[in-house]
């Protein structure tokens, strides 16, 4: 009799903690816990089973991630009974992922990765009727995961390490870990969040998509998945999904960005799946899937030159054949003038590809076009920086020549000769690109610099005068 009373009294604590602790259960409560279900465990089995089946509410994840991992109730067997509580174990997961506090995170991080990798386990062999409520489950769970990781934010948040803790567990099968990751790349190319159009990914993917300017969280998020999967499978999953047209824009790029720069294999197979794109979309004269090919070597010419080149070298390059596909090409490009860089409009009126022998009015066309566009914008034709090619953005590029020679004067005291020789063979870009970049704004380090220039009559009077009026 005592024996059970005190079974009994240890019930009753359970009960207690579960209606009462706070989730994600703190580092007391969590012992306190444990000990309990030890408690109990030395009673019998079953007085544990038979109060967990009795359980009409939400019981929580770290109850739930013992009685598993203690072999006493499958996580998988818990939700196939309770079906209709699917939505709020997808909010009790969202709640431990994003969780913030220091002294929790690790312990989140084990209970989550823990219960999703009995989800993932889960595959053909397993009962429909069982699979099929886990399967909706983890769905849930990683589509709240990546559109809060999507999320605008002053403060960004970063997600406990349950991923990293998942994706390297010992009890998940490789092969059903690889389902899971392109599952979620999926989730991830095709989320609606910060939906962009064609247009705004072609003037913002410079500035916005690449590695070096993307969120951190979200391309370490990318890179672990991604880690996972040979490079293959990412390129076959990639294309289909751009060959379905089911995509968006900024999350394409982005991803294409960090697989390119992490792997050097698969960066050359992408290369020939995105010129493939492109006699694809010379045949069916599909403008979006040109786009996506367009798009993404553009993305590879940034992040990985090594096997793309720069894009001067591979718009330059191209093989376009026949006529009607050089015309598609070109009126595709037309149409986008109005969105595109400036430094992509320069190379494409200075590294004009192979042309027909019917097809140069069609470049001539382009060209003025794209010459006026670049007029308006008060900008030269001149694509080639102080020290070659610009292979990020042309702002950038032209910050580094200065930066380049402006330090070089500050060490040797004595002008680059590169400088001297575009004030007189380049003269154009010297005045309107390297000085308007240089005089832009007043910064004390160049002082000594433009007041030398200027001594020796390389800087007109009143752009000089101009400069000097900033310091007042």
């Amino acid at each position: 009799m005592t024996l059970r009373l005190a079974a009994l009294k240890h019930v009753y604590e359970l009960s207690e903690i579960c209606a009462k602790a706070k989730e994600p259960y703190s580092t007391s409560d969590l012992s306190t816990l444990r000990d309990l279900l030890t408690a109990l465990s030395s009673y019998d089995h079953n007085l544990i089973i038979s109060w967990f089946r009795l359980q009409e509410k939400l019981l929580p994840l770290e109850l739930l991630w013992l009685l598993q991992s203690q072999g006493l109730v499958q996580f998988t067997t818990h939700i196939y009974y309770k079906t209709n509580l699917i939505a709020g174990l997808s909010e009790q997961f969202e709640k431990q992922i994003w969780c913030q506090d220091e002294t929790l995170r690790q312990n989140c991080a084990e209970t989550v990765a823990g219960l999703l990798a009995t989800l993932v386990n889960l595959g053909p062999h397993t009962s429909r009727h069982v699979c099929g409520p886990a399967q909706q489950l983890l769905e849930t769970v990683m589509e709240k995961f990546v559109d809060r990781l999507f999320e605008d934010s002053s403060v960004p948040e970063i997600p406990v390490p349950f991923l990293s803790k998942l994706l390297g567990s010992s009890v998940c099968v490789q092969s059903r870990l690889q389902v899971f990751c392109v599952s979620v790349l999926r989730t991830f190319v095709q989320s609606v969040r910060k939906g962009v159009t064609v247009e705004e990914a072609i003037q913002d993917q410079s500035e916005l998509y690449t590695t070096s300017k993307s969120s951190p969280v979200i391309t370490e998020v990318v890179s672990k998945i991604l880690s996972k999967l040979p490079a293959e499978d990412v390129i076959n999953e990639l294309s289909k999904i751009v060959l379905e047209e089911q995509f968006n824009w900024r999350w394409l790029l982005t991803t294409v960005s960090v697989f390119v720069s992490l792997s050097t294999q698969g960066a050359e197979t992408l290369k020939a799946t995105v010129e493939n794109w492109m006699m694809q979309a010379f045949s069916s004269k599909d403008s979006r899937l040109l786009s996506a090919a367009v798009l993404c070597a553009r993305q590879c010419c940034t992040e990985n030159m090594q096997v793309f080149g720069s894009y001067a070298t591979w718009f330059g390059g191209l093989q376009v054949r026949p006529a009607s596909a050089f015309k598609f090409l070109f009126s595709f490009l037309s149409e986008m003038v109005p969105f595109e860089p400036v430094l992509c409009l320069k190379i494409h009126v200075n590294k004009v590809p192979s042309v027909p022998a019917n097809c140069h009015s069609v470049v001539a066309d382009y060209t003025n076009l794209a010459k006026t566009r670049l007029a308006d914008l008060k900008q030269t034709t001149d694509y080639v920086g102080l020290f070659g090619e610009y292979t990020t953005t042309e702002q950038e590029g032209r910050e580094a020549d200065v930066a380049k020679v402006v330090a070089y004067f500050n060490q040797t005291r004595e002008i680059m000769k590169i400088v001297l020789e575009a004030s007189v063979f380049r003269k154009q870009f010297y005045e309107k690109v390297f000085l308007a970049e240089l005089l832009k704004d007043y910064n004390l380090r160049h002082v000594e610099f433009i007041k030398k220039l200027y001594s020796i009559g390389k800087i007109p009077h009143a752009l000089y005068n101009r400069w000097r009026q900033q310091r007042f």
